[in-house]
């Protein structure tokens, strides 16, 4: 066994997996044991020549101080020649749980924003119980309720979280929690699964697309030429900095994605003009589009003639031109910033695209769409 100093700073970046023993250098007996998902501290010792063991807790949920303060009352007892009383576990409530699973994914504002709207909604009577009410019968007959009587939307919300918190908390704490939405599937009592949203906006409706945003104030319709140009997301194109932008290197990068990856994309000739306008005046860590509205901007342009359409339907377009043009899934993917699946184990892991490799491809992409663009004579 390994002896070391515990500390928080030494187990998040502790990447052993093999179930390792680590003692404590400060106080003997107190351990910590490294499996592939979970970190339990434990004491290991003996009492009147008898080996011992007794689980503590488990990190994050319990602290490197808090577990060795408990350690020192189990060996105080081990020491007198007294075996230690096992107590019950103190598991924290749903709420703290999904705090802490949320903390533990690093996961984005607006993901956790979610949850807790979902949480406060649909589960409120169980966020302040113990984790342990999720194994209760009451709480699969709530599931079941929840489930007949909400969208495929929000089921499929409330069945993904439900089934990660409890994946999380059977790895943290040793628990063996199943999910009542596996059981309602298999019994065929989930609705049928959402359909993606249908594409609104059509080439032959990017004409009059162009002419109503070329009525909108500048800002407004820079960020949704940004956003046609780029594929990015809403909040991705909302939320750039002038300190994201290198106009000498001409690399745009975008830090806070869907995936967790920091996306980078070259600048061609219309999106340089469109960020130096933007960045024009500000300061590095000032947002380009601060004054736009997410929300409403594709209403204002709506207002203004253009035929209906949702802000996601850009990055649509963006993916379908890709298409047309013939591009790779290769290139499209690393436009759009999209992981390849589990299964394509070729570009998951080996095949990999630097910016300046998918400059020419994003250039083809943007003047087909400035072509697509122009009114047809008919139009005109």
């Amino acid at each position: 066994m390994a002896i070391i100093t515990l500390s928080e700073a030494l187990l998040k970046k502790l990447s052993a997996t093999d179930s390792r023993i680590l003692r404590d250098r400060i106080l003997c007996g107190f351990c910590l044991k490294a499996n592939k998902r979970s970190r339990t501290f434990l004491v290991a010792t003996s009492v009147r020549g008898q080996q011992f063991r007794m689980t503590l807790g488990y990190w994050p949920l319990m602290s490197v101080e808090e577990a060795r303060t408990l350690a020192m009352t189990v060996l105080r007892d081990c020491r007198s020649g007294q075996m230690p009383v096992r107590k019950p576990t103190n598991y924290p409530t749903v709420r703290q749980a999904l705090k802490a699973y949320c903390e533990a994914k690093g996961l984005q504002q607006s993901s956790r924003t979610r949850y807790d709207s979902l949480g406060r909604t649909h589960f409120a009577d169980w966020l302040d119980q113990p984790v342990t009410v999720l194994a209760d019968k009451a709480f699969s007959e709530h599931c079941h309720r929840f489930a007949q009587s909400n969208g495929a939307a929000i089921v499929e919300l409330g069945r993904g979280v439900v089934g990660a918190l409890l994946k999380y908390l059977n790895a943290v704490h040793g628990l063996k929690l199943d999910s009542p939405f596996n059981k309602l599937a298999a019994a065929g009592l989930l609705p049928e699964r959402a359909k993606p949203r249908e594409r609104l906006l059509r080439e032959s409706g990017l004409p009059a697309w162009k002419y109503a945003v070329d009525k909108l104030p500048e800002l407004q319709r820079d960020y949704l030429m940004l956003l046609l140009l780029t594929g990015l997301r809403r909040d991705e194109g909302h939320e750039l900095r002038p300190k994201d932008i290198d106009f000498d290197s001409g690399i745009l990068t975008i830090p806070k994605t869907k995936n967790g990856k920091i996306h980078t994309l070259p600048l061609t000739a219309t999106i340089r003009a469109i960020l130096l306008r933007r960045c024009n005046g500000l300061e590095p860590e000032q947002q380009l589009f601060a004054g736009v509205a997410r929300d409403h901007v594709h209403k204002m342009v709506m207002r203004l003639g253009a035929p209906r359409f949702m802000l996601h339907d850009l990055r649509k377009m963006l993916a379908t031109t890709g298409e047309k043009l013939s591009l790779s899934d290769t290139t499209m993917r690393r436009i759009l910033n999209h992981t390849a699946p589990k299964s394509d184990v070729l570009h998951k892991h080996y095949v990999s695209l630097e910016v300046s490799d998918i400059a020419e491809p994003l250039h083809q992409i943007e003047e087909a769409l400035i072509r697509l663009m122009q009114p047809s004579i008919k139009q005109i």
